[in-house]
């Protein structure tokens, strides 16, 4: 069998074909390996909580406003008190999302041995895949107090997105054949509306409600935007600062919410984090968390990932997940650790934070880190 052969029998583009997005690099065969990260990468990228870094309330006997809350630790946790009425707050940060792993496995070191039987009952085996997604994302975060109960936020990220795929494909016969495409994306994420109101102030716990809608603006097939419109209610639970001694003084943080997808309710997820504040000084403060996700269903349906076989030995066929996906229901577990420090007179305030996956369920990235700088008005 001719080389030239081979590569249409596995349906893989090579270096000199022609790619209109990420997605189309993987060919027909292939495709629902693409299909399944374009559908699980973009819920990948953390998206950093609508609530500032200081909040204020107006001093009428002073006639302006003065900080009512510590600086928050906080960046992907959101608190319950809102920014002020009238008060703008506007933060720009960086992250970089490089995707690792697929149902644990590295998708830089994806193999398949076993023969895969092709349209004209052909085996073909894929000995080496490498698949590189690096995602570079700027996001523009913009809150606003309506009132003293009720703030509203929205977020736009821009996504700069590099991809790689390289493969080594074989069949008997016919050797084995190197495939390279390299291809890049830029635009605009998916955008989100928030809304988060103040409901229950208590000498030891606050607590508010939120609702969040994604809006499907980003690229599904550049891996940039999920494609669906998804809607979250949530509560938010926040304490006053704890001091078990003099100089540790702590706060607490819990969220909890479903979120659901509009277009297909399946693959919704539940959603939950809690976290400490260190006030160590009025300056600085450090943060830890642990972040959750739970999806309802499999990254896909059951035998999605299913392609036919044979035995060579024997001429068998059978069934068999392609590189070896078992592809079961991920739950998905982070540590968030950062913090904020005053710049300037409680106006300006930087920030930096990574987080660090604790399993390898599902779609998965290596650690995140996240830097950015903020400002009230």
């Amino acid at each position: 069998m001719a080389a030239g052969a081979v590569l249409a029998l596995l349906y893989v583009a090579s270096a000199e074909a022609a790619t209109n997005t990420f997605a189309d690099a993987f060919g027909p065969r292939l495709r629902r390996l693409g299909d399944a990260l374009a559908r699980s990468i973009a819920r990948s990228f953390p998206v950093i909580a609508a609530s500032p870094g200081v909040t204020f309330t107006f001093d009428f006997d002073a006639g302006a406003f003065v900080r009512s809350s510590e600086l928050l630790g906080q960046l992907f946790l959101e608190r319950a008190e809102t920014v002020g009425r009238g008060k703008l707050n506007v933060s720009l940060d960086y992250q970089r999302v490089k995707i690792d792993t697929i149902d644990g496995k590295d998708i830089e070191d994806l193999h398949d041995t076993t023969p895969i039987l092709q349209r004209r009952g052909r085996p073909a085996t894929i000995p080496e895949l490498d698949i590189d997604v690096d995602t570079h994302e700027v996001t523009t975060n913009i809150t606003y107090g309506v009132t003293d109960d009720l703030d509203v936020n929205l977020i736009v990220p821009v996504v700069y997105s590099e991809f790689g795929l390289s493969a080594r494909l074989s069949a008997p016969g016919a050797g084995s054949v190197p495939l390279r495409v390299r291809s890049s994306a830029s635009g605009v994420g998916d955008l989100f509306l928030r809304g988060k109101y103040h409901v229950l102030r208590l000498d030891w716990l606050q607590l508010a409600g939120a609702l969040v809608l994604r809006v499907p603006s980003g690229k599904k097939s550049d891996f940039q935007g999920t494609g669906s419109v998804e809607v979250e209610p949530l509560l938010i639970a926040s304490t006053p600062p704890l001091a078990p001694t003099r100089w540790l003084r702590l706060r607490g943080y819990a969220n909890g919410g479903m979120n659901f997808d509009a277009e297909d309710v399946d693959g919704s997820e539940g959603h939950w984090g809690i976290g400490l504040d260190w006030l160590a000084s009025n300056r600085f403060t450090p943060a830890i968390a642990l972040l959750a996700r739970h999806a309802f269903r499999r990254i896909e349906p059951a035998g999605f990932f299913d392609v036919p076989r044979r035995d060579l030995s024997t001429g068998r066929t059978f069934v068999a997940p392609l590189f070896g996906i078992r592809d079961r229901r991920p739950d998905y577990y982070d540590l968030s650790i950062g913090g904020r420090v005053s710049l300037w007179r409680d106006t300006v305030i930087g920030f930096v934070n990574a987080i660090v996956p604790l399993n390898r369920d599902g779609v998965r990235s290596d650690v995140i880190p996240l830097a950015g700088i903020e400002a009230a008005f």
